[in-house]
């Protein structure tokens, strides 16, 4: 979590690590509690939607006691956090990414030039582990939302790793009297990301997700517990540290949106840290396009984002500089297959992990793996 002792970004609206509780149940969603984060009266609120899936995401509209004529506070939100106790206590890992996710956008969110919501609030507790940010309702400003079931086009992916490129070049060489989160990252020992996935490869966790209900399309060779668990500890433990910078951590299709201007941007920065900007890049990129039109655009698109990145900043790097390093991560993508059921839609959980699968495949990356010295055997 985030430490007063450092000092906010210009611009942030929020409290980190507030002694006094966040709402933890959408009842607790008030007029009065709005008032109060949003600076403005509210008259009255309704929550026109509850959306229950990895965190919640709570609708509402807002109508102001002065009528909020000059368009200084919204009239529609999108609160996120964790509204959804049966899930929580399930998951108890999952409350660490709401406070990520509110950390993300008070530090890093004002000083980057990504497209990102317009964000009112984010704030943390200390007394329940709540995490939550208030952002616009991207919907009624004419936006959409990156669907697994439909593959982006060349173009598009083109723009979503130049979005990419923006985060990770001006986070580059992340250190942690910069990014207060690192600091608790360190002393944890993992991140958000790595606890959730360790938590899902556990196995009571595995026995829910192939046992049962019907189990994700993974082949025999890959469909073992140990050997999955032993290949994600061994990617993490051989992350090339010439690559750290703040990374989104879950850069799938199914975090996007897209603006009424047709530019992507990304969403869900529950899992972000300080990691390697290769994660990124592969998860989206072997998740993003359609199997085929992955096949033949992939090596561009590595190539296009590291552009990019030295055009924000980063450094000049060439593909054979990363390309290693590229076939390791595209492990991150089999996440989907142990994802157990009711956090995604069993229908974006199996044509993502047949993406991924088939990159895993292409990329012998499980056997690259294996045969790094950093191999993880216990």
């Amino acid at each position: 979590m985030a430490s007063s002792s450092y000092s906010a970004p210009s611009g942030v609206k929020g409290v980190l690590n507030s002694h006094e509780p966040l709402p933890v149940t959408p009842q607790e969603i008030t007029a009065e509690w709005c008032t109060k984060i949003l600076g403005h009266g509210v008259k009255t609120l309704t929550i026109v939607k509850e959306i229950h899936t990895t965190a919640s995401k709570l609708l509402v509209d807002l109508v102001y006691e002065d009528g909020n004529d000059a368009g200084e506070v919204p009239a529609h939100i999108c609160i996120k956090g964790g509204f959804n106790k049966a899930f929580t206590d399930k998951y108890p890992e999952l409350l660490w990414t709401y406070r990520r996710e509110a950390e993300f956008y008070f530090y890093v969110g004002p000083i980057i030039k990504m497209n990102l919501p317009k964000i009112w609030y984010c704030g943390t507790d200390t007394i329940s582990g709540q995490g939550l940010a208030v952002m616009d309702n991207l919907t009624l400003q004419g936006c959409s939302f990156g669907d697994p079931l439909q593959p982006w086009p060349i173009e598009r992916v083109r723009a979503g790793v130049e979005q990419l490129a923006i985060l990770h070049a001006k986070t580059w060489g992340a250190k942690e009297e910069d990014l207060p989160w690192l600091a608790g990252d360190k002393a944890m020992g993992r991140n958000p990301l790595q606890a959730m996935v360790s938590s899902l490869l556990q196995p009571e966790s595995w026995e829910v997700r192939f046992k049962g209900s019907a189990a994700p399309p993974l082949p025999k060779s890959i469909a073992n517990r140990e050997r999955l668990e032993r290949a994600f500890k061994t990617m993490w433990a051989a992350e090339n540290p010439k690559l750290r910078c703040v990374i989104h951590g879950d850069s799938h299709i199914g975090n996007t949106f897209i603006a009424a201007d047709g530019r992507p941007g990304f969403i869900d920065w529950q899992a972000s840290h300080a990691g390697v900007n290769i994660q990124d890049l592969a998860y989206f990129i072997t998740g993003v396009m359609a199997i085929e039109d992955r096949r033949r655009h992939e090596v561009d698109m590595v190539q296009h984002y590291l552009l990019a990145l030295h055009q924000n900043g980063g450094p000049r790097l060439e593909k054979d500089d990363v390309w290693h390093d590229y076939r390791k991560h595209i492990l991150h993508g089999l996440g989907w297959a142990i994802t157990p059921p009711g956090m995604q839609p069993e229908e974006n959980i199996f044509v993502m992990t047949e993406r991924h699968v088939a990159a895993v495949s292409d990329h012998e990356t499980i056997e690259l793996l294996e045969s790094l010295p950093e191999y993880v055997r216990g």
